[in-house]
């Protein structure tokens, strides 16, 4: 079990990492967000830039950060049956859904945004609105943050295989 419990630290580590160094975007996508209000409400004079900025420095932060998200049990669940059931009756139940649904669709998720981003770059993709920037880092950082969530995905399945087999309630 040590080498599971390295694995479990190695992907955590990595998805806390990412997501705290992505975290100061917030500030970046305030400026952003009060120039552009600033320019346009004050001075008559909206930018072309603001919102394909702004929609990329959220999605990174976002997309990054999913990952993390889950190791801290932030997003949003419905647990009205699994919290009044017993520990490793509740650790089958998540492990059934993680291997069912969220693998599933993730991974298809995955595969199709990686052939997505490989077509971005070959044709230098750019936006069509605003100041027409480049679309296919945007595509990258997606694809990462679905590779993110899925390794996430990995280590949630791991510590609720841990819980089934004993060791105690998944972190």
């Amino acid at each position: 079990m040590v080498v599971i419990d390295k694995i479990i630290w190695v992907i955590d580590k990595i998805n806390e990492v990412i997501s705290k160094a992505v975290s100061f975007l917030v500030f970046a996508l305030i400026l952003t967000l009060s120039y552009e209000v600033m320019a346009r409400y004050f001075f008559g004079a909206p930018t072309q830039w603001s919102f394909n900025l702004t929609y990329f420095i959220s999605s990174f932060f976002l997309m990054l950060s999913m990952g993390y998200t889950w190791q801290c049990r932030e997003h949003v669940s419905v647990d009205l049956i699994s919290s009044h059931l017993p520990e490793k009756v509740s650790a089958l139940l998540t492990i059934v859904f993680i291997l069912g649904l969220f693998f599933l669709a993730w991974t298809n998720i995955g595969r199709v945004m990686y052939t997505d981003m490989l077509r971005s770059w070959a044709l230098q993709e750019r936006s069509t609105i605003g100041a027409m920037p480049p679309v296919y880092p945007y595509k990258t950082w997606i694809f990462f943050g679905v590779a993110l969530l899925l390794l996430q995905g990995v280590s949630q399945l791991l510590k609720e295989i841990g819980t089934l087999l004993g060791r105690g309630k998944a972190s």
